[in-house]
């Protein structure tokens, strides 16, 4: 395959490499700083928009040789998720929580992850030289959403997500870091700016539950539902009440863009969704062991935090659902050993039954040595007041 001058490997070898290794959507870059990030992530930390997941602040964020000093070349992927059989895919009947759809399937970071891998191998197998190279997924703290942007394979939507021309954002985003200059695509897509797709259309912002879309193109994180999810501990009554039946995740600013109607389906099976994984019964969620957790869910993403956070947020749902019928499990779980189901537990029995399971909430706040969970007993309580004053929650 010819090489144009100034580069070490052929757009053409890349494509067959990407190809081959089941990306359909892909760009190259150079390793250059990233400096249109760098505002925007000041920004970002110094407002306290931050959820705590990313990394701090620094140099290998917007610098791609900070993270490997080798890097010449930046390969940008998209692996597609919306599979024929998850646009098909109805709720189950029951008392169901709802997980993001992203997190239905395999976990994707071991699949984007061993993806990037044989790409690798298959780069340096077409081009016939040594390769060094550094997997980046969203574990990393290169911001993959930038390296995707410069490489021209989406545009940043109003809802701070990539969106590609042929699967919206329903994608998994990807970097692989190559000590080769590689040539890039012969018509590669110019960034023409930040939202250049959205024109006047403001729905996510409009549609997000809390307002964590403080601006177009920029989240706080704090109040993403998303991550309201994922956080331990017991989740403030004002984000608790948004939630509904979310037990993991939130797809609301998605679902509402025009530009992920009728998106291409992925050919990615690893994808592919179990009904009862994704919309999961939530009595089950609330008497889940350690061990049972592993063995259900632990091929998907929802497994890194743990059981402890998807029975929290089980408890959050059924009070959403305003399933009374919850109310027994509920009160069994005021006594359990994590504090954080404790107040949880009490705080859902404040919206559903605060008259009458007032005693025994009012015997578990007595006792109760966690600080967080004794403020959401007192919640409750204050229910109480609210009932017998109004007849209403």
């Amino acid at each position: 395959m010819m090489v144009a001058d100034g580069f070490d490997i052929a757009w053409s070898t890349l494509d067959a490499a990407a190809r081959d290794a089941g990306f359909a959507v892909f760009g190259v870059t150079s390793a250059e700083p990233l400096w249109s990030l760098v505002p925007f992530l000041e920004d970002y930390y110094r407002e306290g928009r931050a959820s705590g997941f990313e990394h701090p602040m620094g140099e290998q964020r917007w610098h791609p040789r900070a993270l490997f000093p080798s890097a010449q070349s930046l390969i940008a992927v998209a692996l597609p998720y919306e599979t024929e059989s998850r646009q098909t895919l109805r709720r189950p009947p029951g008392r169901r929580g709802v997980v993001s759809r992203y997190a239905w399937g395999q976990d994707y970071h071991r699949v984007l992850h061993g993806r990037l891998a044989d790409l690798s191998a298959r780069l340096e197998a077409l081009s016939g030289r040594k390769l060094r190279t550094q997997v980046c997924i969203d574990t990393s703290p290169l911001v993959d959403r930038a390296v995707a942007l410069r490489a021209g394979i989406g545009w940043l939507g109003k809802n701070a997500m990539l969106i590609t021309e042929k699967y919206g954002s329903y994608v998994f985003l990807g970097a692989l870091l190559v000590d080769a200059r590689m040539e890039p695509a012969p018509t590669q897509r110019v960034n023409g700016g930040p939202h250049v797709g959205c024109g006047e259309c403001n729905r996510c912002l409009c549609a997000c539950p809390t307002g964590a879309l403080v601006r177009p193109g920029q989240l706080d994180s704090k109040k993403c539902l998303s991550g309201v999810t994922q956080s331990k501990g017991v989740i403030p009554s004002e984000y608790a009440t948004k939630l509904g039946r979310r037990v993991w995740g939130c797809d609301t600013c998605q679902a509402v863009c025009p530009h992920n109607r009728n998106v291409a389906s992925s050919a990615h099976c690893e994808f592919d969704p179990d009904p009862e994984l994704a919309y999961p019964d939530l009595a089950s969620l609330l008497s889940i062991s350690s061990r049972r957790f592993k063995a259900v869910y632990g091929h998907m993403a929802v497994a890194w935090r743990g059981h402890q956070v998807l029975r929290r947020n089980a408890i959050i749902a059924l009070a959403n659902a305003h399933e009374v019928a919850a109310v027994p499990e509920l009160l069994a779980l005021l006594s359990d050993v994590r504090p954080e189901i404790r107040g949880t537990a009490a705080w859902a029995l404040g919206r559903l039954d605060p008259v009458g399971s007032r005693e025994q909430v009012s015997h578990a706040a007595a006792v109760e040595g966690d600080e967080a969970a004794r403020q959401a007993m007192a919640w409750a309580l204050v229910q109480v007041g609210a009932r017998d004053s109004t007849g209403l929650l």
